[in-house]
């Protein structure tokens, strides 16, 4: 019951602060909101006619230099795909700076709670864990620093890509959240659990196969590590449910699992842009989208109980 009143309190003093600090500051946010909806809407009107033109300048031009046309061409299709991304360029535009005047009271209704954006200092953790193969760029959107039961935890928005050479298209190898949490001990060798894989192919060099007995946990996950007999101890019946539950509670495309050094690392691989807020089409006071964030800060946080992670026992 402790638990429950302790969520129940979070979420209270949320809907306190809501109403009370943020909702009357919203109120001069919406005057904001409607500006740049508009001038969203004028541009991208505006972009599409634009290159429409130039289109139109192409096709019925005269003239026979080929290279004029091309150079036309390709301002068309720039111009299009500009005018296509102003709406998401000014509502992130818009969504950042309501976030910075905001995040202070919304951190305090979870203690000890910091919220950053577009950074994350230890970008290198993920592929040195071997939480997703080496990348070569990461993005970053929101991330949360916090302490819950004396468990510090982060959450992370990212997007990491492996920029190919030679022509060849980019490879999004993980886009949603990564969640960070301390374990109460530190590991001897690095377990890793990925969705299922070609014929149990490990992604890594120094990892290798390991089969466990649970066949349902098998046909959607497999699990390689450098110490088999330490594997079995982490990966027990209850934490395979807990984790097959995650995936399901998060609606994750893909669910990875990391134990390395003193962290767990889960990553949601999921293609919803989470933690979003300042919508250009609703109202800026629209409570809808703030409960919302609440909620998915507050579904990481019960991570620690739901692991036990502030006990000294195993998973």
């Amino acid at each position: 019951m402790s638990q429950e009143k302790s969520y129940n309190q979070m979420r209270q003093e949320f809907q306190e602060v809501f109403y009370t600090k943020l909702f009357p500051v919203l109120e001069s946010w919406e005057v904001i909101r409607k500006k740049m909806f508009y001038q969203a809407i004028i541009l991208t009107i505006a972009g599409i006619i634009a290159s429409v033109l130039l289109l139109l300048i192409v096709i019925l031009q005269p003239s026979n230099n080929l290279a004029i046309k091309k150079l036309t061409g390709y301002l068309c299709v720039v111009l299009f795909l500009f005018s296509a991304s102003i709406g998401i360029v000014v509502k992130k535009t818009f969504e950042n700076k309501l976030k910075k005047n905001i995040k202070k009271d919304v951190c305090k209704c979870f203690g000890e709670l910091k919220w950053k954006n577009n950074f994350y200092n230890a970008k290198n953790l993920f592929y040195i864990a071997n939480l997703v193969e080496k990348y070569t760029d990461s993005r970053f959107d929101d991330v949360f620093y916090g302490q819950y039961k004396g468990v510090n935890y982060e959450i992370i928005e990212a997007e990491l890509i492996r920029r190919n050479v030679r022509g060849k298209c980019d490879q999004t190898l993980f886009t949603g959240c990564i969640v960070k949490l301390d374990m109460n001990k530190r590991f001897n060798g690095n377990t890793v659990i990925y969705p299922e894989t070609l014929m149990h192919k490990s992604p890594f060099k120094e990892l290798r196969y390991t089969e466990l007995e649970d066949c349902v946990f098998e046909k959607r996950f497999d699990v390689f590590t450098d110490d088999e007999v330490e594997a079995r101890y982490l990966i027990t019946p209850s934490f395979m449910e807990r984790l097959s539950n995650l995936k399901t509670a998060f609606s994750a495309i893909k669910i990875y699992c990391s134990f390395y050094d003193k962290e767990l690392l889960i990553g949601l691989y999921t293609e919803k842009d989470l933690f979003s807020i300042g919508s250009l089409r609703k109202p800026a006071n629209d409570p809808k989208q703030f409960f919302t964030l609440f909620e998915q800060i507050l579904s990481i946080i019960k991570l620690i109980d739901y692991f036990k992670l502030n006990q000294k026992i195993g998973l």
